[in-house]
């Protein structure tokens, strides 16, 4: 299984990030293929640290690292990635089993 955390600077505009992530990305992501599950955050983030760079914090799962692949490699998906490169966003990826 893939997870995927994309985190999304503090510096964006949060009315603006909520409506794309709401009628942008969670749209597109529903009908990939293998997908297992989306979760958003809520609220302010938290750290023991002091307050984070990021302001959301957006998690998605896929059945195999293939069908994370076939998703990104979609024009909407290509798009997608110009977008939150442009804003600054982190994303990352990684694979996990159940112990």
């Amino acid at each position: 299984m893939i997870h995927i955390l994309t985190l999304f600077p503090k510096s964006t505009d949060p009315k603006a990030l909520d409506d794309y992530i709401s009628s942008q990305m969670i749209p597109r992501l529903k009908q990939a293929h293998g997908l297992r599950s989306l979760t958003l955050s809520v609220g302010d983030l938290m750290s023991p640290v002091g307050p984070p760079p990021y302001s959301r914090v957006f998690e998605t799962s896929f059945d195999s690292m293939d069908d994370w692949w076939a998703y990104v490699q979609t024009p909407a998906a290509q798009a997608e990635k110009d977008f939150l490169k442009s804003i600054g966003t982190v994303m990352l990826f990684y694979e996990v089993s159940e112990p």
